[in-house]
């Protein structure tokens, strides 16, 4: 869910610049159509007005929700564009009534234009489908036919069906490479925010976490452990780099599993961090305790570890916070180790 949450985002910022970039277009080809039509005898009729104020208004809803936010997502977004698009497609379906008989010279080339206009700015198939089959109901609602009756009907559903298929065909074209983009940069997010070896978020994701987590502490309680592998230099020794990097890897797979509301990462080294939302402190007590013995049922190596324990204060900067956990750690070390130290 995260992660269609991230693509959401990320299709709306993609189709931010074009569909803002497109309003004037919109905006301009209706009444310079009306103005230029000679099939309408006075375009400055109060009708048109109305229909010139809609698509004003339409327009200014769609280009607010981009600007200033209103549509929380790229769905919302392409909803207001969906509107925006049907109300064109109403504006000429008026004119061309107006325009008599030879109006209908026109629904088709309208429907054609819009088909494959809007092919690329719909992030999914099914809105790309919404938008033509609303444009193309309201241009053709009530008509006995798609094009005037000197036209061929072996060429008109030529030239529609090769019209559906291009906007279709590009619109699966252009989701799929946008779907892709946006794979391509959740890895590249991922594999800059994890640490390479033990798979938990690396010092810098981490920290991130925790500077977030202090502007919301004020709202619930919050705990950071910056947590070291005891005598990790001898184990290192004794039983092999190898066996080291294990022990690193277990360690992280251990505390990524105690409880959901902990967020584990990787400081450096043998050293390591936890930040716990929500938990009171007896509870932080409990999970440390549970750590530790889960730590032990490892036979060889023995895996104990000392930690300091910091609460989180919406007033206290990141490099303060982290200076008293490590404070708790030097005196946990200095104090016989396998022990965890609150800091004020």
């Amino acid at each position: 869910m995260d992660e269609e949450f991230r693509y959401d985002h990320h299709a709306r910022r993609l189709l931010k610049l074009p569909l803002l970039l497109l309003q004037p277009l919109l905006l301009t080809i209706w009444p310079l159509s009306l103005l230029s039509n000679p099939l309408i005898a006075n375009p400055y009729q109060l009708r048109y007005l109305g229909i010139m104020t809609l698509l004003v208004s339409v327009s200014a809803l769609l280009a607010a929700s981009i600007l200033f936010g209103l549509a929380r997502s790229a769905g919302m977004m392409i909803l207001a564009f969906t509107i925006n698009v049907w109300s064109i497609a109403f504006a000429f379906r008026i004119q061309i009534d107006d325009s008599g008989p030879l109006g209908l010279y026109w629904n088709l080339p309208v429907a054609l234009l819009i088909t494959l206009s809007t092919c690329g700015l719909i992030f999914r198939m099914s809105g790309y489908l919404l938008i033509i089959a609303g444009s193309w109901f309201i241009l053709f609602i009530g008509e006995d036919r798609l094009a005037p009756e000197t036209m061929p009907w072996q060429l008109v559903w030529i030239l529609i069906g090769a019209a559906l298929a291009i906007g279709i065909a590009y619109n699966a074209v252009n989701s799929h490479w946008m779907r892709r983009t946006f794979l391509l940069k959740e890895r590249y997010r991922l594999l800059s925010e994890t640490d390479e070896l033990t798979g938990i978020a690396n010092r810098r994701k981490l920290l991130q976490a925790v500077e977030a987590a202090l502007g919301t502490s004020h709202q619930s309680a919050g705990h950071f452990i910056m947590l070291d592998i005891d005598n990790f230099k001898s184990i290192n020794d004794q039983h092999g780099h190898h066996t080291g990097d294990e022990v690193l890897r277990l360690v992280a797979r251990t505390m990524s599993t105690l409880d959901s509301a902990l967020t584990s990462g990787r400081l450096g080294g043998e050293e390591f961090g936890l930040l716990a939302q929500g938990l009171s402190d007896q509870r932080v007590t409990e999970l440390l305790g549970e750590l530790r013995t889960r730590l032990r049922q490892m036979e060889q190596p023995q895996i104990t570890f000392s930690a300091g324990v910091v609460r989180l204060h919406p007033q206290t900067p990141l490099a303060e916070l982290l200076k008293h956990a490590d404070e708790g750690l030097y005196l946990a070390k200095h104090q016989g180790k396998d022990q965890a130290i609150w800091s004020a």
